[in-house]
């Protein structure tokens, strides 16, 4: 009986396999665009409700609500579906320490929800990832010059968004638990497509009630994250609703037969 429900469950939804999904981005108002962000400040995330995003004050960092305008709007397909969304934007931060300051810092960002955000439901943008070149005459390593993006979660990557940019691509490692970004280019960095990376887009497969994003952050670079919320067109929702609908007159039959 349950082989048979299995079977039945896929061949019902099927048509709802190639879905069309609304990215719903968290808005820090009050906040100006190019204004910075409190350290500790509470938004609404549309689906979710309240959320306390907060990150640390780093000597020769600036910050800034910030809407990229090459992102603030786009599709992205993956798995036969697609992501679009028309209200990108980032809390972004822009590292100015030089040698013989600290020249890769880490730092980190921690969303924490009002309650649990089921698995699947939260969707995290990273963009802005650099590269650069060693300073002449030091004894820096290519870590030193990468600057990266790691989460202590499950999470799908399900690609960049560049709208034609000539930027590199995200590298994206993922394992049991864990996963981390960074540019995918290895040669000689400073320009395009070498210093940033585009928009890359990570679904959270975890049910969460915080979600941090831990940087490592090379000298000179700028990068961006927020988080969104994934929600159903309506058209989806209803040939999800019409194939649950087709799943339960499955079951009705079976059990008169």
């Amino acid at each position: 009986m349950l082989a048979c429900l299995g079977l039945s469950l896929a061949v019902v939804v099927s048509p709802a396999s190639a879905a069309s999904y609304n990215v719903d981005w968290m808005q820090m108002t009050p906040t100006a665009f190019g204004s910075p962000p409190p350290f500790s400040g509470t938004y609404n995330l549309p689906g979710i409700g309240t959320v306390l995003m907060t990150y640390s004050p780093i000597v020769n960092f600036t910050e800034a609500r910030f809407q990229n305008v090459n992102i603030a709007t786009g599709s992205l397909p993956y798995g036969g579906d697609t992501y679009s969304w028309t209200n990108n934007e980032m809390l972004a931060r822009t590292n100015f320490n030089t040698p013989p300051n600290p020249i890769n810092t880490a730092w980190q960002v921690t969303y924490t929800f009002s309650g649990t955000v089921p698995a699947g439901k939260l969707i995290l943008g990273v963009s802005g990832l650099g590269r650069r070149n060693p300073t002449p005459g030091s004894n820096e390593t290519v870590a030193d010059c990468t600057s990266t993006a790691s989460v202590s979660q499950n999470g799908t990557y399900f690609g960049d968004w560049t709208n034609g940019q000539n930027w590199g691509a995200t590298s994206f490692s993922g394992g049991a638990g864990n996963f981390s970004m960074q540019n995918s280019q290895i040669g000689n960095g400073g320009n395009d497509p070498w210093w940033n990376t585009g928009l890359a887009l990570v679904r959270i497969d975890d049910p969460v009630s915080s979600l941090t994003v831990n940087f490592t952050h090379t000298s000179g670079d700028g990068l961006g994250v927020n988080i969104g919320t994934i929600v159903p067109e309506p058209g989806t929702l209803a040939l999800l609703g019409a194939g649950l609908l087709g799943l339960l007159f499955w079951v009705w039959r079976k059990s008169k037969s």
